[in-house]
């Protein structure tokens, strides 16, 4: 079983491969970014920020408003409240918990296995995910 990212089947390429597809939880959460920026009222230069910055400060945190803070016209950092970063960390957490318990229900089922038949049924789970993200995503844009 897997503990703390290290599984006990003593196959460190298989460990190494797994942990490429746990990195995607991070690009996943990533891909949310753009949605929420678009959310995101509140825009300043870098230089507005820097000689506003209690007002920054206050806007974020009682405000409850996120600013987005730009330099040379493109986003440079997003500062948000303690509790929407707060949030931002249990998704996270929520997320990467859930594909450890998705590659332990794979590594049960093929714990009969040998290493390629096992590395092929995770390349063929990620694939599906994409895939069907994918459809979403087109059927999202054409409206439908």
């Amino acid at each position: 079983m897997f503990r703390d990212g290290y599984c006990d089947c003593g196959k460190l390429e298989l460990m190494s491969k797994i942990q490429y597809y746990v990195h995607y939880v991070d690009i996943d959460i990533m891909a949310i970014l753009p949605y929420y920026i678009n959310m995101i009222t509140q825009r300043m230069t870098a230089k507005e920020a820097r000689d506003n910055f209690a007002d920054l400060l206050g806007t974020v945190y009682y405000g409850k408003e996120p600013v987005m803070v730009e330099k040379k016209g493109r986003p440079f950092a997003v500062v948000v409240n303690p509790d929407e970063y707060g949030n931002y960390v249990r998704y996270k957490e929520a997320a990467k918990k859930r594909v450890l318990e998705i590659l332990e229900e794979i590594q049960a089922a093929n714990n009969d296995k040998g290493y390629e038949e096992t590395l092929k049924d995770i390349t063929e789970a990620v694939e599906e995910t994409r895939k069907g993200r994918y459809a979403k995503k087109q059927k999202s844009k054409s409206g439908t």
